[in-house]
């Protein structure tokens, strides 16, 4: 039986969900953009107000659904709709805004079970000096109790958000598998390196 996994893509406005989802998707994303209104906040020329689409069908069959949320928080109404049923997360944050922790914060508070949990991974773009800055990543989440991996990531690369997908599914099995005792039981979850698109 064909078995379907739902992923949340999250962070702020212009981090780049759609392009991550774009990157790996085996069809043509479905997005819901429109023209940005706010161009001073956020010099872009789109914005998503309800979510982007993308899909990978997995070599087994299973299929991913990647579900991108609105960034700006005046959409935050769909993001708890959107997460819903969600398998967990790929957070993504962008190094070369004025105040990325303060950005990334938000998303800390408003999706803290589901990171908390575990069932997560943070992609940054943009890092000046990345083994260093990467460490103040890890350290921003290690107070919020949060422990997931960070990676330094180009979303316009389609190896990277792999990289992201397959860093997710490892967390999901560790934590599948301290659920069930370390005992060993049928795979619930994508393979690592099954993504083949």
């Amino acid at each position: 039986m064909v078995q379907e996994y739902k992923l949340l893509f999250a962070g702020g406005m212009g981090v780049g969900k759609t392009t991550a989802i774009a990157a790996v998707s085996e069809i043509e994303p479905v997005s819901t953009d429109v023209a940005n209104s706010d161009r001073e906040a956020f010099d872009k020329a789109l914005t998503t107000v309800t979510l982007d689409y993308g899909r990978i069908t997995l070599p087994s069959g299973d299929r991913l659904r990647l579900y991108g949320i609105p960034g700006q928080q005046r959409f935050s109404f769909m993001w708890s709709m959107l997460e819903h049923g969600a398998m967990g997360m790929v957070l993504l944050a962008d190094a070369s805004r004025p105040d990325p922790f303060a950005e990334l914060e938000v998303f800390l508070k408003a999706f803290s079970k589901l990171l908390r949990s575990g069932r997560a991974v943070l992609g940054v773009g943009r890092l000046p000096k990345k083994r260093e800055a990467l460490d103040k990543y890890v350290a921003k989440l290690a107070r919020r109790k949060i422990k997931i991996p960070v990676f330094s990531v180009d979303v316009r690369q389609k190896d990277d958000v792999l990289l992201l997908l397959d860093a997710l599914f490892t967390q999901i099995e560790v934590i599948e598998d301290d659920y069930r005792g370390g005992a060993a039981s049928q795979k619930t979850t994508p393979s690592a390196n099954e993504p083949s698109v």
